[in-house]
């Protein structure tokens, strides 16, 4: 095990960046979801699901989900929005071009200027988390359930079919095994496997791998918090977290691939949710304000690394003065998948001072490990 090494943290202030730069503000943009490989992107503000082709200005009505009830009601002013989680939704669109969305426990395919078409309402809780779709070689997407799941009930990973028509249960959790799905991931120095990132208590938190589009499933871990990842990075040797814990300290880990072994980096002062491998290699990672014994400020930070397990501090964001948490929602940082670069990489962000339920288009040109 190495030795804990902290973070220096960005001195606190609504925005303070060190080789960050803001290329575009985007105010009314809750979420940018996907990036295609041609550089549309794909975002979303409320119910309405946003288009822009890359080189044009205007991001232009594609859909609208359809409205539920209460939330939607409370969906104005901004406040309320957060506290009826009305922006939460998950948009994708595949190599096949089929536009997929998730929102208030329903799949859809997604239309330009038509109503979504239900795919399936099986999906437990409201959508899943940002970055965790992926999709096999044949074009199918597959996305994992992710739920407060309080009664530990049976969590499943969902097959959407390549034409978009249909869903299905690829793969499901047994009752009592993970609370709730974090991600999916492909590996990009292993074609053949994927990844699955699980939570949340000390006997919940694994890394699953299948090599076969879940036929068959690995477990990887020991259940504690030092393997509670929601985001996972790639090396050639390694596959790279940083925790996610709010009850105890969070660190930089990294699992050698041959060995099997754990090993434990830098220490860091916040859980963290997401990210994104950018090319270079570089790694981007994002730190969550919520409330609990392993989060030691309030700010949320952008963090860089090259080897995944030691970090540098880029930006930080300090969470708004809205209180409860639980109601208010925590200071949140998040990325979209799909084609991302250092010099143009969207950050969408909730209950942070100058980032709330708004984008900024930004440039990495600086500061980097």
């Amino acid at each position: 095990m190495m030795p804990a090494r902290a973070i220096t943290p960005t001195p606190s202030s609504e925005f303070l960046a060190l080789g960050v730069s803001v290329r575009e503000r985007a105010d009314a943009i809750s979420i940018v979801h996907h990036v295609d490989a041609d550089g549309t992107v794909w975002a979303s503000r409320g119910r309405v699901v946003l288009r822009r082709a890359r080189g044009v200005g205007a991001f232009e009505p594609f859909c609208r989900f359809p409205a539920t009830i209460p939330r939607d009601a409370a969906a104005f002013p901004r406040l309320l929005t957060r506290a009826a989680r009305a922006d939460k939704c998950n948009v994708y669109r595949t190599s096949r071009g089929v536009v997929l969305g998730v929102r208030a426990g329903t799949i859809y395919r997604l239309e330009e200027g038509r109503a979504p078409v239900p795919l399936s309402t099986a999906l437990a809780g409201d959508c899943v988390l940002h970055r965790g779709i992926v999709e096999d070689p044949l074009g199918a997407a597959y996305l994992g359930e992710y739920t407060t799941n309080e009664r530990r009930d049976p969590v499943r990973i969902h097959r959407i079919t390549p034409d978009g028509d249909r869903v299905e249960i690829a793969h499901e959790f047994p009752a009592g095994s993970v609370r709730h799905v974090h991600g999916l991931f492909l590996d990009p120095f292993d074609p053949e496997a994927t990844w699955v990132t699980t939570g949340d208590r000390d006997g919940e938190c694994y890394l699953w791998r299948t090599r076969d589009w879940f036929r068959t499933i690995e477990r990887f871990g020991d259940g504690t918090q030092r393997w509670r990842a929601v985001q996972l990075f790639f090396t050639a040797d390694h596959l790279c977290w940083l925790t996610d814990s709010e009850v105890t300290q969070n660190h930089a880990c990294r699992f050698d691939r041959r060995s099997l072994a754990l090993e434990v980096g830098c220490e860091i002062p916040a859980s963290a949710w997401y990210g994104a491998q950018l090319p270079g290699p570089v790694l981007i990672a994002l730190t969550v304000v919520e409330r609990g014994a392993g989060i030691r400020r309030d700010t949320a930070a952008i963090l860089a690394s090259r080897d995944g397990i030691t970090w540098r501090e880029l930006a930080s964001f300090r969470k708004d003065r809205w209180r409860p948490y639980w109601l208010f929602k925590n200071g949140v940082l998040a990325l979209p998948s799909g084609r991302l670069s250092l010099d143009d990489l969207w950050l969408s962000g909730e209950a942070l001072v100058g980032l709330d339920g708004s984008s900024l288009r930004i440039a990495i040109d600086g500061g980097l490990p």
